[in-house]
């Protein structure tokens, strides 16, 4: 686990990573699906927003202000199930994410990360590690999406 400066650092970073590289993307790729039942770069970025706006910074807000609040678990298959719009522009997408990732970003860096929240599955969970976990999950996203960018442009060479 990062130190928390570096955690700040990265979770800034990331956010701006992320959109150069969906920048990157011609338009024409953005709802193409690497394989069956792989998500598009659309809904991985829809769903890194949601999950960043509905779950993490709601979360964060309430550990960091509230006494060991409960987090009920989300269900991020249904959400995106009942949420996700094709017809969404991308810009909007990716600004509610850099909107949510700062806010996120502004709450941690005055708050306490050791204060506790308690999740339905997982038990007590501190701000710092809420924190490397919704920068890991922007990893595990980015790593998606560029894999599914990656995937697209080789399908147009071909």
């Amino acid at each position: 686990m990062p130190d928390r400066t570096t955690t700040l650092r990265l979770l800034r970073h990331s956010a701006h990573d992320l959109v150069r590289e969906v920048g990157v993307l011609p338009a024409a790729g953005h709802l193409w699906r690497p394989a069956e039942g792989e998500w598009s770069v659309h809904e991985c970025l829809s769903h890194l927003r949601d999950v960043e706006r509905e779950v993490f910074l709601q979360r964060i807000r309430r550990a960091a202000t509230e006494d060991r609040p409960s987090f009920e678990i989300f269900d991020e298959v249904k959400y995106h199930k009942e949420h996700w719009n094709a017809d969404e522009p991308l810009d909007a997408i990716l600004a509610g994410f850099v909107n949510a990732r700062a806010e996120i970003v502004n709450v941690l860096a005055a708050a306490d990360w050791s204060r506790i929240g308690v999740h339905a599955s997982r038990g007590p969970i501190s701000l710092g590690w809420q924190a490397d976990y919704a920068l890991g999950h922007t990893w595990e996203h980015m790593s998606q999406i560029l894999r599914a960018r990656l995937s697209y442009e080789l399908s147009v060479r071909k």
